[in-house]
């Protein structure tokens, strides 16, 4: 019933809405948001620190549950608004350009003299998304499809994210700059040598400690206790393949750090503010069905996917190419995650990495931001 009656509402409320159009329009003015006004984060972010570099005539405005969190970002020249608050509508309407890392809501009127950019948050094409995601609800897929009725240009990472995700999933033939992630442009060129001291002296760390950071996908339906492995067994496994000193980055839910009350041997890295900045840093990753592996696999460093729940989550979620075939080594309990790291073989690794981005035709070239950026310029008329 409460889907239906979003479903009935949504393009009524957005014919409404429009009416916050009135007023000056800015055609130099960006408005952004990140996780639905969550988090100063992700492509958007870099897209916007772009701006500003090469762009600086362009208005930047940002959107945040809690702004009064993000007031340090005045000292930067950016306003900030309250996400989904009357004047957000407003300001959102008044500005030629939007950009956001999901999808907006149903009801979320823009303007036909608008540029709407989604920029999407996870590149490759591993886990299901959208219509490819058959357990959401019908009224989510009916308010999804009547959120992507508005025109928008989606940002893609490579051709298989394209065509499964944006052509098959979200259903959009509409305008696609096949350019790589925005985020990623850090981590292809290696170009920011001081975020490995950065991090280290975030979690006091020695200047020479090796990093392993672990990001698990959040899921309600496995107990927090299922996320952990052997600390101890993984960190000597490690040390014996690849030397050095191993702490423990772990990123996840806040509800999983608080269920397992700051379980010891992991140091909870789960609210830094920039994963891109922590996947910079880290030596190996250790994920299970994160969209992380792609961003890290353009380091070229190890990366091992730790998968205990594997045959439930394939019947839940389901994955758009079979899993055994993505080139990160794969483990379902705790003792062949030790054992993988252990028989670890960097070249062939390497060569499963080149051939990972061939089939799936990656875009990632290390110039994203600068591509969406020309195509703001070109667009702002």
């Amino acid at each position: 019933m409460f889907d239906t009656l979003q479903t009935f509402i949504a393009p009524r409320l957005r014919s409404f809405l429009k009416l916050l159009s009135i007023g000056h329009f800015h055609k130099k003015r960006i408005v952004f948001f990140s996780y639905f006004g969550a988090q100063y984060s992700c492509n958007p972010k870099y897209i916007s620190e772009y701006m500003q570099e090469h762009h600086p005539d362009f208005e930047i405005i940002w959107a945040f549950k809690s702004p009064q969190n993000f007031s340090y970002l005045h000292d930067k020249g950016i306003k900030t608004v309250k996400y989904l608050h009357p004047y957000f509508l407003h300001v959102c309407l008044t500005s030629k350009f939007i950009v956001t890392n999901s999808e907006i809501p149903a009801w979320f009127p823009i303007m036909k003299r608008q540029v709407y950019i989604n920029t999407w948050h996870g590149g490759g094409a591993y886990k299901r998304v959208g219509a490819a995601y058959q357990k959401e609800t019908p009224g989510k897929q009916i308010r999804a499809e009547i959120a992507r009725e508005v025109p928008c240009t989606y940002v893609s990472s490579s051709n298989a994210f394209t065509e499964l995700t944006i052509h098959q999933s979200f259903h959009h033939d509409g305008t696609i700059l096949s350019c790589g992630m925005p985020r990623n442009d850090m981590l292809f060129n290696n170009d920011h040598p001081e975020l490995h001291d950065k991090i280290r002296a975030y979690y006091h760390l020695p200047s020479e400690a090796k990093i392993l950071l672990y990001a698990p996908t959040y899921r309600e339906s496995k107990a927090a206790s299922d996320y952990l492995f052997d600390c101890k067994a993984i960190q000597s496994a490690l040390s014996e393949k690849f030397g050095g000193n191993w702490f423990i980055l772990f990123r996840t839910h806040y509800f999983v750090m608080n269920q397992l009350n700051n379980a010891a041997n992991y140091i909870d890295a789960s609210n830094y503010p920039d994963m891109q900045e922590l996947l910079y840093a880290a030596d190996v990753l250790i994920t299970d069905y994160s969209s992380s592996m792609w961003d890290f696999s353009l380091t070229r460093r190890p990366c091992f996917l730790y998968a205990t729940d594997l045959n439930y989550y394939d019947l839940d979620r389901g994955f758009y190419s079979d899993i055994h075939t993505w080139p990160y080594p794969l483990a379902e309990s705790n003792s062949a995650l030790i054992k993988n790291i252990k028989q670890f073989n960097n070249d062939q690794y390497q060569k499963n990495i080149q051939k990972h981005w061939d089939a799936l035709g990656s875009y990632e070239s290390g110039h994203a931001c600068e591509t969406v950026a020309n195509y703001i310029l070109t667009s702002n008329t």
